[in-house]
């Protein structure tokens, strides 16, 4: 598609609903504000379309906002925000298609007398038709305009943008004389039947009514008619020259757009007098209405409105033609532009295997994902058909703000992450302020919403719960399956439920001796089963199809292995696995394995441009960072019988597993000795007794020595009074047997394993060592996770 043909995309979508069918139903919610409301969303509307322009010329592909969520956003943030994105284009096509059928009805029973139209002063009421109720009409009409687009949409994207640049540049023109038609009436003044009739300056006052609330919850029911610039970007793949054309093409849009809906909603509320008739009913009521309250019988006219102020205020009778033609056509491309938009959604998340694979099927004939337009096309109708139009459009617009607010968050981190390796067509000024100000007002504005409609937020509740789930049974492992790296050789034994799962990754024969004794070691304290796994770690220049003689010699590594362990009397299983990033088959070998321990050899500090971002090795620091599991960093060789095994110990909780650790590893008249470091003198004996305290109990606080459970192995406790912690904790440890160094104390904001600390002590002491980690916890880890993904400028494996 051509600049023309995608700005007429975006153009189609936008005026649809907000103009024909929202007016009515925001002007209940806001007043006259109903301005000002369309004018702020417009400010907000602008701040995210300077987003998309940004993040989709340098990413032009299907799916839109739920593809920069995944690039953007952790977890199941990406599948949820897809997750809405396609139900939210699909209920926006529903609104369309439910639009469509109360203007056909409403054409018919005004143009043509076959009915009685509603009058307005009930909410709701469609009036009759051929003398019948008109809503089976309405309702069966909407269906037949769903399945018409769907067939539209199947005959492929460029009958799609045909269809669409006609019915688009029909209505904008039906419009520009509706506006013009409004203009002229209020300046002259025939919207005033009788001499007693409000002038125009009483219709717009008061401007609130309802207060600003108001106006901001007519600002989230009336977000949807401003969102169809983000179907520009939905069609990324099949747009020309989409870094030029994206960026322009979501410009021009609004700036057509934008002044529409501003002018339209001035000439409806300006130039629009309440028939007689309506105003006597309204006395009888408890709120009976003023003549100047326009805003009030807007709201009761709800979709059909704007059709009735153009039939009261255009000349020759010819108001009602006018804009029923309008409307239909306006519903007509919002609804093709939201069922291309909703089906590319689909069709996207069904390529990353978030959805069932039949989701990404390309037709062979028409070259459209046909099964992805028929789970959209399924949906529209169902929705069209089930839901009333009110409760359709808060929910759809509270997904579209929740997309909206995710996808600001999710630019600010692509730059972050990968802004060095993308080819941007236009980049936001005053980045990161705009989208952190358009998220901000997102989220205010989903939240009013959800609490003066709560029906919003039970179906988007809902829906994001049937998310949820199908993200949990079904696309996490999917996705999994599909990006994890290649499993090359596996040979398991007979499995053991009860034993701590152990992983051993083994690099070379030369050091999978130590690692097996100390599984072994820790096998006499609970029945343990060991993986072996040797990663064939293939350079980025080399084809996977050049693998076959690393996977030789790593069938050997862990045959290797595997012997040693059997030796030892350990149950083993074995693996290979292909992968450009050992450290990552590492992680994904602990999540799909359930592994609770992993022992890592290591040996020794690195030299490192950036000590705080690498401390032990990049692919242990990677593992560290990524998977939450007990961890065994072993350097050197372990002593036979150790008869002093030596902890600094700061932190109680990694301290203890130091201790559990170090009890395994223990012999017959082992001696484990805790070295605590205090600054002055004063807080010795005070400092000593919180550590027993937190470690062992506070009935074990004031004891000299305690003795571990299971062995009987004698713990004791070492205060040092130094100001200068390094080079007393190297002084101690100098005649340990062996040394074991437990993990930095940790938040639930951050994440620390291992610190400058233990690389200095680990340099300057030259005898067996260990690095120890207790895993983390499912909700910390968690929290862990989403603030390291934030504030990290590393690319996601």
């Amino acid at each position: 598609m051509k600049l023309f043909d995608i700005t007429m995309v975006g153009v189609g979508a936008m005026i649809g609903a907000g103009i024909f069918a929202l007016t009515g139903i925001a002007a209940g919610k806001a007043g006259p504000a109903l301005l000002l409301a369309f004018c702020l969303n417009g400010v907000l509307t602008f701040c995210t379309a300077m987003v998309y322009a940004e993040v989709g010329s340098a990413i032009p592909a299907a799916g839109g906002g739920y593809l920069w969520a995944r690039f953007g956003l952790p977890g199941p943030c990406a599948f949820l925000a897809g997750w809405m994105d396609w139900l939210a284009h699909a209920v926006a096509g529903s609104l369309y298609a439910v639009i469509f059928g109360a203007y056909t009805v409403w054409g018919l029973q005004v143009i043509f007398n076959l009915g009685v139209a509603p009058t307005g002063a009930h909410a709701g009421d469609l009036g009759t038709l051929f003398g019948i109720p008109a809503w089976p009409i309405a309702k069966a009409l909407t269906v037949f305009i769903c399945v018409g687009f769907i067939y539209i949409n199947y005959r492929g994207s460029s009958e799609t943008g045909k269809a669409g640049n006609i019915i688009t540049v029909a209505k904008v023109v039906v419009i520009g004389i509706f506006i013009v038609s409004g203009l002229i009436a209020m300046m002259q003044g025939s919207g005033q039947i009788a001499a007693g009739d409000p002038t125009i300056g009483d219709r717009f006052m008061p401007f609130m009514p309802e207060g600003f609330s108001g106006v901001l919850v007519a600002m989230g029911l009336t977000f949807i008619a401003f969102e169809g610039y983000e179907i520009i970007v939905q069609a990324g793949e099949e747009v020309e020259n989409p870094r030029r054309n994206i960026p322009k093409a979501i410009f021009l849009s609004l700036v057509i757009v934008i002044p529409i809906y501003i002018l339209v909603a001035i000439v409806s509320l300006g130039a629009l007098s309440i028939p007689e008739s309506v105003l006597a009913e309204q006395m009888a009521t408890d709120t009976p209405w003023r003549a100047a309250d326009t805003w009030r019988y807007l709201a009761g006219l709800g979709e059909t409105g704007v059709a009735v102020a153009a039939n009261s205020f255009m000349p020759w009778g010819t108001g009602a033609i006018l804009l029923v033609i309008g409307a239909l056509l306006s519903t007509m491309s919002a609804l093709n532009a939201t069922t291309f938009s909703s089906t590319r959604v689909s069709f996207a998340m069904g390529r990353d295997h978030y959805l069932p694979d039949a989701m990404a099927t390309i037709s062979p004939k028409t070259k459209t994902p046909v099964f992805a337009l028929l789970a959209s096309g399924v949906l529209i109708t169902l929705v069209a058909v089930l839901l009333p139009v009110e409760e359709v459009a808060a929910a759809t617009c509270v997904m579209f703000l929740l997309v909206f607010a995710a996808v600001n968050i999710a630019s600010i981190t692509i730059r972050r992450k990968y802004g060095d390796k993308l080819n941007y067509g236009y980049i936001v000024p005053g980045y990161p302020i705009v989208p952190i100000v358009a998220a901000v007002g997102q989220l205010a504005i989903a939240g009013f919403l959800f609490y003066y409609e709560p029906m919003s937020l039970a179906i988007t509740g809902g829906w994001v719960g049937i998310g949820l789930l199908i993200y949990y049974l079904y696309s996490r492992r999917q996705e999994h399956e599909y990006r994890a790296s290649a499993v090359l050789f596996e040979q398991s034994a007979p499995a053991d439920a009860s034993a701590q799962q152990l992983l051993i990754p083994v690099a070379n024969p030369a050091t999978t001796e130590p690692l097996m004794q100390l599984a072994s070691r820790l096998a006499t304290i609970d029945s343990t089963r060991v993986t072996a796994l040797h990663v064939v770690g293939l350079p980025e220049q080399l084809p996977y199809a050049s693998a076959a003689p690393f996977t030789t010699e790593g069938r050997r590594v862990v045959d290797l292995a595997l012997g040693q362990a059997h030796e030892l009397g350990l149950q083993a299983d074995g693996l290979v696995r292909l992968s450009r990033s050992p450290g990552q088959s590492i992680v994904e070998t602990i999540h799909e394995r359930k592994i609770s321990t992993l022992l890592m050899g290591w040996g020794g500090p690195r030299r490192s441009r950036s000590m705080r971002s690498i401390m032990i090795g990049t692919e242990i620091d990677h593992v560290l960072r990524k998977a939450d599991a007990n961890t065994i960093v072993l350097r050197g060789t372990l002593p036979d019988a150790p008869k002093k095994i030596m902890i600094p110990a700061a932190n109680p909780k990694q301290s203890k597993y130091a201790v559990a650790v170090a009890e395994a590893l223990a012999g017959p008249g082992s001696v484990i000795e805790l070295v605590h470091i205090v600054r002055n003198e004063r807080d010795a004996e005070s400092s000593k007794r919180a550590l027993m305290g937190s470690m062992f109990g506070e009935e074990m606080a004031d004891l000299p020595s305690v003795y571990t459970e299971r062995k009987r192995i004698e713990v004791t406790v070492r205060t040092v009074v130094s100001t200068h912690v390094i080079p007393a904790i190297v002084e101690a440890i100098q005649l340990a047997d062996m040394v074991i160094l437990g993990a930095a104390r940790e938040t639930w904001w951050q994440r620390r394993s291992f610190t400058a600390l233990h690389a200095a002590v680990a340099k300057r002491y030259d005898g067996p060592l260990l690095l120890v980690k207790l895993r983390t916890g499912v909700a910390r880890f968690a929290t862990q996770q989403v603030v390291d993904f934030f504030m990290s400028k590393e690319p996601e494996a």
